[in-house]
């Protein structure tokens, strides 16, 4: 169910949501531009928690003695920013 959400902006701000969504960019409403922000937001949000988790994971793995090879974490370090890299061009495509 969709609801209304009233929001009131400086006049700069508002001619740059107006400049955003002028029918010749990605947005053609102030609601588009908006939803578009706040996704962004909460996929951003995501992965700091992810991120986050990994920390505390790590933390109990050391304080539990379980402890990895400094091959095995290059590995997994290279996959995951080849995977975060992988998503920003996926998000770079949607905001053009």
């Amino acid at each position: 169910m969709a609801s209304s959400l009233h929001v009131s902006l400086p006049d700069e701000m508002r001619a740059y949501v107006d400049l955003r969504t002028n029918g010749k960019t990605a947005y053609a409403t102030p609601s588009e531009y908006v939803r578009a922000l706040i996704r962004h937001d909460m996929e951003k949000e995501s992965e700091r928690l992810y991120v986050f988790k990994q920390l505390l994971q790590s933390a109990d793995d050391i304080k539990h003695g379980r402890l990895y090879s400094a091959e095995e974490v290059e590995e997994w370090s290279k996959a995951y920013l080849e995977s975060l890299e992988d998503d920003d061009n996926d998000d770079e495509a949607d905001w053009e």
